[in-house]
């Protein structure tokens, strides 16, 4: 996405960490996958999009979702969720070791250069599990000797944020650095919510109940740049967050209400990034991490929040951490193709135990070999061909603790693979003018809860489950019609088979009766198009919006595709009656979605309007300040769990 056309000049020589980058790019840096979107920094701030979800839900074919009983941001890519889209930090895959969903809401946006989106048509050089996509967050590298960003803000609920970024480039080293913090205390309810109507009396409205959070985070990164093209960066990023957990507060009897706090979320990221030239034709990048992962989770008896006697009541542990490396290589000797390998190898550790009893110990090797060639077959038409092959495997599976022998047991270890070949045309028809035609066939290899969750005794489970596949087929086309109108749209179809479902089988335990067990039988058609114009009106204003229509059918059985509207769209304006003065209001339609599995509760369409107005008092800084959900809207994006009413901001924001 970009708003206007002199932001989308300007961002090509912004502070963008190019090592970060995955997708092929041509000698004159520009990216040769045309199908990927792009969120730069300006847009995001300009925005108010404080966390990747909130940024992501800018762009067409992307839903923000609410996990509500994990208080967990997410996001569909063309109604794939983000264990098949899975999020990256600088091309180092970043999502949490045994379930593989990482909470969006935690992850600011304070601190990157661009967000960078791939849809369906994803370079085989991410590695494993791109089934519907991959997100990847670039990080920043400084331009100039010296050069940064800092600012601070208030609003609605106790809420209130402060980030600096700091940067130096001194030739052949550079340093960059930055800290962020960001607090809620609550957030205030639509008026129109009327606890009365819910099943559960658990909200009486006003403030929002349990709905917390703080968000820290500080980053390093110290790089070389020794000779022309030689780069070598270290970075570090750590964060720590905590959050409560609103109760349910809907309609489904089925639903038990939990009382839920987190005290803490945190995550640590070392990771080593290089690019090496060697000669004038060849390179050679490697990345090599350690990321670690923990966080609590306790659950409580009662509102009250301060006993734990119920036997669902728990406090539970994660400590997990992934360490691997990547090591890519291309060539430009055959003067027209760009060719490049890449070998991935990732070790996922996980450990939780209900405190006070051990920990119980996972461990998953994966590993992931591709090869991409961009093949330039005239001067206007151009082939992205790609191939890998995925593996996992179990090294350790500790079953159930037997506190008579103080020992635990020993799942049965499986592995899984796949093989995902896929490939692109794209014609440039003029300067402006682009169609192109892709096909990939992709997948998903199978999480430590996928394999070996026993979901609190309802489910029971199965190492020997085998990787999801999607077929993913799209055709779009782009342009710019008298230079001003930016047009770019998309039809896609996607063939997902192998799906990993949820099913009853007989339970071996009680005969006669049936208990869950996750297998490969499902089959999901999906089904849609992407419209996105950006139209600058006159001189002083600007319009622009995008549409996604996405349609799921589950061929398995009647269960219903949950968390993806049909139709969703965004639409803003932004007016500039003074240079230093800047107007802009934005509104989101979302169609209703399903928000259970059996098709009966769902939550409905809504639309939610935006305005902030931003003035420049001297150059490089500016105040603004404005209003959220403007009308008060009483919404919500999954069942149960209503959103923040109308809610007012002030910030400051100094650039230089």
């Amino acid at each position: 996405m970009v708003t206007n056309l002199k932001a989308e000049e300007k961002t090509q020589t912004t502070n963008v960490f190019t090592l970060g980058e995955i997708e092929v790019k041509d000698s004159s840096e520009v990216s040769k996958n045309i199908t990927v979107e792009k969120l730069y920094s300006d847009e995001i701030r300009d925005f108010g999009r404080n966390n990747v979800a909130q940024a992501l839900n800018l762009l067409p074919g992307v839903t923000m979702s609410q996990t509500g009983a994990r208080n967990e941001q997410t996001i569909f890519v063309r109604g794939f969720d983000i264990r098949r889209v899975p999020l990256f930090l600088d091309g180092i895959p970043i999502y949490v070791p045994y379930d593989g969903y990482p909470d969006f809401g935690r992850f600011t946006t304070y601190d990157v250069s661009e967000i960078v989106v791939s849809k369906g048509f994803t370079s085989v050089l991410y590695g494993p599990n791109t089934e519907g996509g991959a997100i990847n967050m670039v990080s920043r590298r400084p331009q100039k000797a010296f050069e940064g960003d800092a600012g601070a803000g208030y609003g609605t609920g106790g809420t209130y944020n402060g980030y600096i970024n700091l940067g130096s480039n001194q030739k052949t080293w550079y340093l960059q650095g930055g800290a962020s913090y960001i607090n809620s205390d609550y957030f205030v309810l639509s008026d129109d919510f009327d606890p009365s109507k819910a099943l559960y009396k658990t909200e009486n409205g006003g403030k929002r109940d349990n709905s917390y959070y703080h968000d820290g985070k500080y980053n390093l990164k110290l790089g070389f740049t020794p000779a022309e093209g030689h780069e070598y960066a270290l970075s570090y990023i750590e964060q720590h967050g905590v959050k409560g957990n609103p109760v349910y507060t809907g309609y489904d009897s089925s639903v038990t209400p939990r009382y839920w706090i987190w005290p803490y979320w945190d995550k640590k990221s070392w990771y080593l990034t290089t690019n090496t030239p060697l000669g004038k034709d060849f390179y050679l990048k490697t990345r090599l991490y350690y990321d670690k992962y923990k966080n609590s989770l306790w659950s409580y008896d009662d509102a009250t929040y301060s006993t734990m006697k119920k036997k669902s009541s728990f406090a539970s542990d994660y400590d997990d951490h992934s360490r691997g490396f990547s090591v890519e290589a291309g060539t430009t000797l055959i003067p027209i193709n760009n060719i490049k390998a890449a070998f991935h190898y990732k070790q996922d550790y996980h450990k939780e135990h209900n405190i006070p009893a051990p920990y119980q110990n996972f461990k998953d090797d994966i590993m992931s070999v591709g090869l991409e060639d961009t093949v330039q077959i005239t001067d206007k038409l151009y082939s992205i061909l790609g191939i890998s092959y995925d593996s996992i495997k179990t090294i350790e599976a500790e079953d159930s603790f037997n506190s008579t022998t103080g020992t635990f047991g020993y799942y049965p270890k499986g592995s899984a693979h796949a093989v995902n070949p896929q490939i692109g045309f794209l014609h440039n028809l003029t300067d402006s003018a682009k169609i192109y035609a892709t096909v990939a066939d992709k997948s998903r290899l199978p999480t430590i809860k996928d394999k070996y969750s026993y979901r609190m005794g309802t489910a029971l489970p199965n190492p020997d489950l085998k990787s999801e596949k999607s077929t993913n087929y799209e055709i779009g086309y782009q342009d710019t019609f008298l230079k001003k109108i930016a047009v770019k749209t998309d039809l896609f179809y996607a063939d997902v088979t192998d799906m990993i479902l949820l099913v009853k089988v007989p339970d071996p335990s009680n005969p006669g009766k049936t208990i869950n067990q996750n297998q490969n039988i499902s089959n999901v058609k999906r089904t849609g198009a992407e419209l996105e114009i950006t139209v600058p009106v006159m001189d002083k204003l600007e319009s622009g919006f995008n549409y996604s229509y996405i349609f799921n059918d589950n061929r398995t059985n009647r269960d219903k595709i949950t968390d993806v509207p049909r139709n969703k769209l965004f639409a803003y304006v932004r007016y500039m009656p003074l240079t230093q003065l800047s107007l802009l209001g934005d509104i989101e339609y979302n169609s209703d979605r399903f928000s259970s599995t059996d098709g009966v509760e769902r939550v409905g369409s809504f639309a939610v309007t935006n305005f902030r107005a931003t003035y420049e008092i001297i150059k490089g800084v500016k105040i603004e300040g404005g209003v959220l959900n403007i009308f008060d809207r009483n919404y919500a994006l999954s069942e149960g769990y209503p959103m923040a009413g109308r809610s007012y901001f002030a910030n400051m924001r100094y650039s230089f």
